[in-house]
């Protein structure tokens, strides 16, 4: 993806060229994937939506506003192969950048280990080099760990079968990174060309199959082929593939030489010697006296060849002294062997002088200068823009490599940039005297937060991303200033209402996230929302729990309004009167062992709901002393009834079913009365009668009329309907005919009281 000039940018920044930012780059669609595309791959990674430009975003005090698309996010919520493959990637890269915070790396610390501020020691100069090059080194070893985990994703893409345009862009991607790697994030020097290798033979390996074929397998003495040592030999040795070019040597049959051409044979040993103690001695620091014998071995190339008279074996004997040009590091011999500048780089690393970084600069000018670069601007070629980011690489323009990685996975550049900001590469895109003012560094904006912000929105968008999305903005280092600490901690309030909890454990990472940032509004709406949902599946005392959470004497808004409402709709219009209705405990046997004290100790009730539960507590506790030998003095055995009718909060409309509950004991010609017992029924029934509003008789009268029709097929001995039943009196069909038959009751009650005292 080429890179389109934009206006004059602040003059703060070093280099502008590498600031210019194309509007369908950073800003645009997460992938450069058609968005037509109906791939598995594109479906299941999370897009991105139409955030503040960068470049805008550095040269502002503007924030990046979240946008949550609830379409996305719903169609998240079903997880396939695919997306549980990239989501065990951005989690393996999110735990690369966590793990800095318990290995106290973090920019500030790494800016500031520079020049620290005041006098200072020898030692401590020296003690502040050797933690920031342990720190380095740990950036260089997380950097490795992305590289492993981008391969271990691949693997598993293609082992589920995704299409190989897919895995193709990847395997793009990891080149790209495999040049990062090679040239920044190299811990050992002596392994730097190595790393090299390894980026050119993954991007693009040779020699390629039919040259393999057509030398080593179809031709009957590999080493007379033509091509056996100009190109075959001179691709695996420019390429540092040694262990190959040996292997091929030692198969192409020259033993043959032995007999008829000493001279030849014993060339071809020293030469395969030379080989073999390539890799050894380099990593003993004994490179030039390797690169010493490959000189004199090369300048005795002339007696060679005086004591052969064969043309072929000449030509042989002419192309191995090529390779030997190749192995002694000339730069032409080498640009005449390599077709790519990439490959003219990685030769001069592995045979010119190794162990030197300051080198690499000039072997990169040597290449590109000998084989320039194919750089084609707005190609949608990934081998084209591959190569453009080796170059952006190696000219240290990292934004524009970081826009071409964007393009094929923004989570990769994300994190990627983060690990560019740590080592210290993106400094020359802030201003050109980088202050040591603690706070400034503090506040600056950088590169890494605004791709690790939007990553994060993206994250969100996600369900199965959201902990790393959580994860990132709450991470105070990436987003160090107090406006990005704001901005993130709203975010998160924002966003923390729309995470679907489809655990008690998921609810209780979200809740301890609101604790963790103190969002306390955004806790009750949680607690709020879940209780809702908790009391639609049915699970009582975990709704009233999530209720009651929400609610905050103190505190005048709707959700604290609303929790108490809640909690007063489940007690008395779905508990209490559950249980009234059928004259039984409601069945839920929690709500009831709490009410009967059978929970462990270590349960914990929150007040509140004790309190609130004490009227359905009364109610059991009625039903539960008729079950046992009643006494005949009738008042023993309504105290609890006549105190809960007596609840000043009692709602008016179970005043009749209440009242229903006496019957049992008028119509027992045992049970006893005083006449105040019957004084304080009477009292009941005017109390209702006299005082209930329409609504509250109309109410009542709905109660009592269900509680009559839907009487069900097992119902408890103590149950009024029941015994009334098989008294032979008929159910009063409405409350007048309740309130009646009550009264009359009530009379002759008082009747017999008279008549017992005469």
């Amino acid at each position: 993806m080429g890179d389109q000039q934009s206006s004059t940018l602040n003059q703060k920044f070093d280099d502008i060229e590498m600031l210019e930012i194309p509007d369908d780059s950073v800003s645009s669609e997460t992938e450069s994937l058609s968005e037509s595309s109906t791939s598995a791959s594109t479906r299941d990674k999370p897009s991105k939506q139409d955030y503040i430009r960068l470049q805008d975003w550095l040269d502002s005090d503007d924030i990046i506003e979240f946008q949550f698309d609830s379409g996305q996010y719903k169609d998240s919520l079903i997880q396939n192969d695919v997306s549980k493959s990239y989501k065990r990637y951005i989690d393996s890269l999110f735990k690369i950048i966590e793990g800095f915070a318990s290995d106290d790396i973090t920019r500030i610390d790494l800016e500031d280990d520079e020049n620290p501020i005041g006098l200072i020691s020898t030692s401590a100069k020296f003690g502040n080099t050797a933690r920031k090059t342990q720190r380095m080194h740990k950036i260089n070893e997380a950097f490795t760990k992305v590289v492993e985990n981008l391969t271990q994703y691949i693997h598993d893409i293609e082992s589920i079968g995704v299409e190989d345009e897919i895995t193709e862009q990847f395997y793009y991607l990891l080149s790209i990174l495999d040049c990062l790697h090679a040239n920044y994030f190299c811990s050992d020097t002596r392994m730097k060309p190595e790393a090299m290798a390894k980026w050119i033979n993954r991007f693009d390996y040779k020699p390629d199959k039919e040259l393999v074929e057509s030398v080593m397998v179809n031709w009957p003495k590999p080493y007379t082929h033509p091509q056996f040592w100009n190109t075959y030999l001179s691709q695996l040795i420019t390429r540092g593939l040694l262990t190959q070019a040996i292997a091929a040597i030692e198969k192409s049959q020259y033993e043959e030489l032995e007999e008829n051409s000493p001279v030849l044979f014993s060339v071809i040993q020293d030469f395969s010697i030379l080989l073999k103690n390539y890799t050894g001695m380099s990593m003993k620091h004994q490179f030039p006296e390797w690169k010493l014998s490959c000189c004199e071995f090369r300048d005795l190339f002339l007696k060679f060849k005086a004591k052969v008279s064969d043309p072929k074996e000449l030509i042989i004997l002419n192309q191995i002294y090529d390779l030997l040009c190749i192995l002694t590091g000339l730069p032409k011999t080498i640009a005449i062997h390599c077709d790519k500048w990439y490959e003219i780089y990685t030769a001069l690393s592995l045979y010119q002088v190794r162990d030197d970084d300051k080198l690499f600069k000039e072997y990169f000018n040597v290449a590109i200068s000998e084989k320039p670069p194919a750089l084609i601007e707005d190609s949608d070629d990934l081998s084209i823009i591959s190569e453009q980011c080796f170059v952006h690489i190696l000219e240290e323009k990292f934004l524009k490599m970081l826009v071409s990685v964007d393009s094929i996975d923004s989570a990769t550049a994300a994190y990627v940039a983060r690990l560019l900001e740590l080592k210290g590469l993106l400094n020359n895109y802030y201003s050109a005297t980088t202050s040591k003012d603690l706070q400034e560094l503090i506040n600056r904006k950088t590169i890494s937060e605004y791709l690790l912000t939007t990553h994060a929105y993206q994250c969100l968008n996600s369900h199965y991303l959201v902990p790393v999305g959580i994860g990132l903005l709450s991470n105070t280092d990436i987003s160090s200033s107090s406006q990005s600490f704001v901005n993130n901690r709203n975010t998160i309030a924002e966003f923390l209402p729309h995470y679907e909890c489809r655990t008690n454990d998921d609810l209780e990472w979200a809740l301890t996230i609101c604790a963790k940032l103190n969002l306390i509004q955004t806790a009750r709406k949680l607690y709020q929302i879940y209780g809702k949902k908790s009391l639609k599946d049915g699970y009582l005392y975990e709704s009233l729990n999530m209720f009651v959470n929400c609610y905050d004497p103190d505190s005048i808004t709707n959700e604290s309004n609303e929790g108490m409402r809640q909690v007063h709709h489940i007690v008395w219009d779905i508990i209490f009167q559950d249980s009234l209705v059928n004259n039984r405990p409601i069945k839920d046997e929690l709500i009831n062992n709490i009410i009967s004290h059978k929970v462990d100790s270590s349960f914990e009730i929150h007040p509140v709901i004790r309190q609130c539960l004490s009227p359905y507590a009364v109610l059991i506790e009625f039903f539960k002393s008729l079950e046992q030998s009643r006494s005949t003095r009738a008042m023993d055995n309504l105290s609890k009834l006549v105190h809960l009718i007596r609840f000043n909060h009692l709602p008016k409309k179970y005043y009749p079913l209440l009242l229903c509950q006496i019957i049992p004991f008028l119509i027992d010609s045992d049970m006893k009365f005083q006449l105040p017992d019957l004084i304080v029924i009477i009292e009941l029934i005017d109390t209702f009668e006299f005082q209930a509003n329409d609504t509250e008789y109309r109410e009542g009268e709905n109660l009592y009329k269900f509680s009559i029709s839907n009487i069900e097929s097992k119902t408890e001995n103590y149950d009024w309907r029941k015994i009334l039943q098989q008294s032979g009196t008929a159910l009063p069909k409405d409350l007048k005919s309740l309130i009646k038959l009550l009264r009359n009751e009530v009379v002759a009650k008082i009747g017999k009281v008279y008549v017992d005292h005469m």
